[in-house]
This record gives C-alpha cells, sequence and structure tokens, in this order.
C-alpha cells in the first residue's frame, strides 16, 4: 500500500526527527473514538484503493477471511470460523462464520466471496490489487483477459458456508495474505459501481459508515456483526485536518484521541505520547519506464551509476537509508543495489543506448511533493547529470494534491513510499511485473516476470532466492532508485486508548481499540471527580 499522500511529505523529514504523529485525547463524554488525519478524499471501494489511510479505515468497514492481529500482524480467523488446506498445500477450504452478516442483516455467503473476487478479477475492473490473486489458480490468465472464463479460476463455493480455494504452488503465507483489504468481499449492490456514495456502503465489518464528507467521516458500531460484543467503541469520528497546529492543538486539549499523519511535534505537550517504529516499507524514485528513452534499461542504469549516493542516502537525511527495496529480514538475502557512483561504466552503458556523452538525451521532467530534502537530494542528481548534459525540469506537487494527477501531464520521474501489505518479499515485487495494476513506472522485463513466476511454483528458501535474484534483476535494471526504509510516526496515550500497537505496517484494527484510564496532559488542570 502507498502512504497517504500528507504522510509522503512529511516522512522525508520524519526521517530526520519526530515529523508524523497521533494523538491523544478524551472522547468520554461522547464515548466516540477520535482520529484526526490530514485532508484528502477517501476511497470507500476498497478494490480501488491503494492508500494506508483508506486501509486504516478499512478495517472498521470491511471484513475479510481473515484480520490482523492487532500487535504481531498474525493472522486471526475472522469471516472465516475455520479452515483447512489438502496435503499438498494448494487446496484450501474455508467455512463461513454463519452469523456472518452484512450491514443490512443479510448473510454474508461463500458466493459473496466467489463473485466479488472474481469482479475484482475482471480487467475491466482495473483493480490496483489484482496481481496478488495471482497465486490462485487461473487468476493470473482471467484479470489479463487471456482467459475469459470465470469458471477457470479456482475459486468455488460448495455451499453458502464453505469457500474452496485452489493455489498455483503450496504457500504458506496465504493466511497472511487474505488479511488484506483487496480480499474483503464487496456487497452485491456495489459490484460493478464506479462511484461509490457514503450512503451506499454496506459492509460486513465491526462498524457501519454513518456520514460523511470533506471535513470528517463518522462511524458507528455495526449491530450485524457476527462479533459485536468484542467492539468496545460505540462509534468512531474521523476528521481530516490540513493544519499540523491546529490537529496538534485538538490533541493537547483531549478533542482528538490519536494523529495519525498530521502533527506539529513543537507544540505537542505530551511528547511521550510519540510512537516511533520501523516499518516495512520504503520510498524510492521512479522512472517512467513506459517513455522513451527512459524505458531502455542502459539509459536509467547509467544516469544512476553518475549519482553519488553517499550524498543522498545520509543518515542526517534518512532513519533507515537504503539501496534496496525489499527491507532485509532473517531468511532472505537482499541483493546489491546501485550505491557507488561509476561514470566509466555510465558512459560506457549510454553509448551502447546511442547517447553518447549523453547526447540526444531530451530534458527530464521531475515531479514530487514539495520538500526539502527532495530538492537537496535533486540538486545532487542534477550536479552529477551536467557530465552528460542532462536538464532538469522540476515540477512540485502541493500539499493536498494528488500528484498523480499531475503525472498525468507527463513525467519522467517520480517518488512514492511503499507500505508492504504482508511480511515478505513478494508484497514489493509482484508489483513490479509488466501485467501489474500497480506498476505505475510502466516498467517491463521478460526476465523479471519468468523470475517472480518461478516463485510461484517454489516454497521456503528456494523461493526467496529466487525472489532475491528478481529482486536483483529489477535493482540492476534501475526503474526505481531505493531511498529509504521507513518509520511509522503515531501521537497516542496508549492508556487512554488500549488496544493499539506500534508494529511494522502500521496497521491498527478498529475493532480491537477501546477506552483506558487516560494519563492527566502537561498544563491541564483536572478537577476532582472528572475524568481527563
Amino acid at each position: 500500500m502507498k502512504h497517504s499522500p500528507a504522510i509522503l511529505a512529511m516522512v522525508l523529514t520524519a526521517a530526520i526527527g519526530p515529523c508524523v504523529a497521533q494523538g491523544s485525547g478524551t472522547a468520554g463524554a461522547t464515548r466516540e473514538l477520535v482520529v484526526g488525519m490530514g485532508r484528502y478524499e477517501v476511497e470507500l471501494n476498497p478494490y480501488k484503493s491503494i492508500y494506508a489511510h483508506e486501509m486504516q479505515i478499512f478495517t472498521a468497514l470491511y471484513e475479510g477471511l481473515f484480520s490482523y492481529d492487532p500487535q504481531s500482524l498474525d493472522p486471526v480467523r475472522a469471516q472465516a470460523e475455520s479452515f483447512e488446506k489438502s496435503a499438498d498445500g494448494k487446496t484450501w477450504t474455508f467455512r463461513l462464520r454463519p452469523d456472518a452478516k452484512w450491514s443490512d442483516g443479510t448473510s454474508v455467503t461463500a458466493e459473496d466471496f466467489v463473485e466479488s473476487w472474481l469482479y475484482l478479477l475482471k480487467p475491466e475492473t482495473k483493480a490496483e490489487y489484482a496481481v496478488f490473486f495471482d497465486i490462485v489458480k487461473g487468476a493470473k490468465a482471467y484479470r489479463t483477459g487471456k482467459n475469459r472464463s470465470p469458471g477457470s479460476v479456482g475459486i468455488r463455493a460448495e455451499d453458502k458456508q464453505t469457500l474452496v480455494v485452489e493455489l498455483v504452488t503450496p504457500a504458506a503465507y496465504f493466511t497472511r495474505l487474505l488479511c488484506h483489504s483487496a480480499f474483503v468481499p464487496v456487497h452485491r449492490s456495489l459490484r460493478g459501481v464506479r462511484s461509490w456514495k457514503p450512503s451506499s456502503v454496506i459492509g460486513n465489518g465491526p462498524y457501519t459508515l454513518s456520514s460523511m464528507d470533506e471535513s470528517s467521516m463518522v462511524m458507528t458500531k455495526n449491530a450485524a456483526y457476527w462479533d459485536a460484543s468484542s467492539v468496545a467503541v460505540p462509534a468512531i469520528r474521523v476528521l481530516f485536518i490540513e493544519e499540523n497546529e491546529k490537529a496538534t492543538s485538538l490533541f493537547n486539549d483531549g478533542d482528538i484521541d490519536w494523529l495519525t499523519d498530521t502533527a506539529d511535534v513543537d507544540s505537542l505537550l505530551d511528547p511521550d505520547s510519540i510512537q516511533f517504529a520501523p516499518m516495512f516499507a520504503t520510498g524510492y524514485y521512479f522512472w517512467n519506464a513506459s517513455k522513451r528513452p527512459w524505458n531502455d534499461a542502459r539509459v536509467r542504469r547509467a544516469l544512476a551509476l553518475l549519482v553519488p549516493w553517499e550524498k543522498i542516502r545520509t543518515e542526517d537525511s534518512y532513519y533507515a537509508p537504503t539501496s534496496v527495496l525489499v527491507l532485509p529480514f532473517a531468511g532472505y538475502e537482499s541483493p546489491k543495489g546501485i550505491s557507488e557512483r561509476d561514470e566509466e561504466e555510465a558512459l560506457r552503458l549510454l553509448e551502447k543506448a546511442g547517447y553518447p556523452e549523453g547526447k540526444g538525451l531530451p530534458t527530464m521532467r521531475f515531479v514530487t511533493y514539495e520538500s526539502d530534502t527532495h530538492d537537496a537530494n535533486l540538486a545532487v542528481m542534477e550536479e552529477a547529470w551536467k557530465r552528460v548534459g542532462l536538464s532538469v525540469e522540476r515540477v512540485s506537487a502541493p500539499d493536498g494534491t494528488a500528484i498523480r494527477d499531475i503525472r498525468q501531464e507527463g513525467y519522467t520521474m517520480s517518488f512514492t513510499s511503499w507500505i508492504g501489505d504482508f511480511a515478505d518479499p513478494a508484497a514489493f515485487l509482484l508489483m513490479w511485473t509488466g501485467d501489474s495494476g500497480l506498476n505505475e513506472s510502466g516498467y517491463r522485463s521478460r526476465e523479471y516476470d519468468s523470475l517472480i513466476a518461478r516463485s510461484m511454483n517454489e516454497d521456503g528458501s528456494a523461493r526467496l532466492a529466487t525472489l532475491a535474484q528478481a529482486e536483483a534483476k529489477l535493482l540492476a535494471d534501475a526503474p526505481l532508485l531505493p531511498l529509504y526504509h521507513s518509520i511509522s510516526f503515531n501521537v497516542i496515550d496508549t492508556e487512554s486508548i488500549t488496544g493499539w500497537y506500534n508494529n511494522p505496517l502500521d496497521m491498527h484494527p478498529f475493532k480491537a481499540l477501546g477506552f483506558g484510564s487516560p494519563k492527566a496532559r502537561p498544563y491541564v488542570a483536572v478537577a476532582e471527580g472528572v475524568t481527563p
């Protein structure tokens, strides 16, 4: 998933010191959990969403077969009451809860999952995360239009409560993948609807959407939810706030419980409420690899080899600078990314590509959010690229602007930050296949696609080794230039709001949250017998 637009501008500064936050407050009188977010639109269709702030909201409105444990992120049975898999690990049978219902009171059936997932996989749906279904038999051919028969996909309902899924290969991480919002069912009244109105949303999660406008949204406890008795917070109010100072003031006054991506740390009265943790996430620049000459890996790699990366990937700029895409972890041997300048090799590659000494290269259009860090990085790159006469046009997207809209006007290089949706290299690598809806760069490589396809038929260490080869190919072709692995910043009093834990995905299921005992705020006088 992508960082929310508000986070993108802040995370670069956050790497130096606290910046993005989430807050603590009281809501005792109204018994609402109040959340402060940056001001931007919310896509209510889980099959169209790619941003982290939307997926956080989806933990309230929708539920798949599994959901995340709030602390460990281990998969927890949700709409699935039980499951079993075949001896070869390829066929999974899920038994739905008999009391699983939509918010309109009707039953959630296995057929709802089948029809929802097939709708998501249709090429016409253009679902960003459809590539995550490639582990399912026949899913890739169906979503790419190579096979138009829905019966060819290994998803079927044996009866109202029994869902059977056939995989291409055994996948120990499958239940983790099923926690993702792309695998939730959507109500029959919404399948095929292009634009979802708040009043039309019917979900199957612990909350229902009561109201929504550009400044706020309210979600109330879903009485039809199968586990309603475990939902402690009766209502959630999300405030979309543009000014960091205003959001922080509301937190300081106890009017907001949790700030997710907007805060003014300098004016925060309780710095102990800042929650800080490493994330399974990476920020990077990426090329528009669908346009000449940037579609030539030799050109991209040459320009990357001209950059003195030690001046960009510094601990003064980033908490965890990196030259790789996937955060290193035990059992996965990370490949070597481009980290050193090599002018001789760069000039050789440019000449082979037909641009000797850079002659003939057009002006590149560099589109990013406004940021001092981006400005400093670009200054370093521009200076390096003078060696081959490459000129750069800088286009900055103001805060609150959809950078995708600006990219539509044309771009050569841009920036994004990606959060792995499950703890596996595939969460990053699947998005770069040639037919992935998440492949914004337009990168194409038969060798890369072949390695990803091969990994689908492997398991264990062999699979991880193949994925490492795929990442090595990706980094060598340089459609992306990694900068840093992210860290999360939240501001919340975890004594006041229980069930909230730091975790690598910065995902906090609303169902798990409750009201605790808030501590006294600095400089706030509390009358005896009154809860702060």
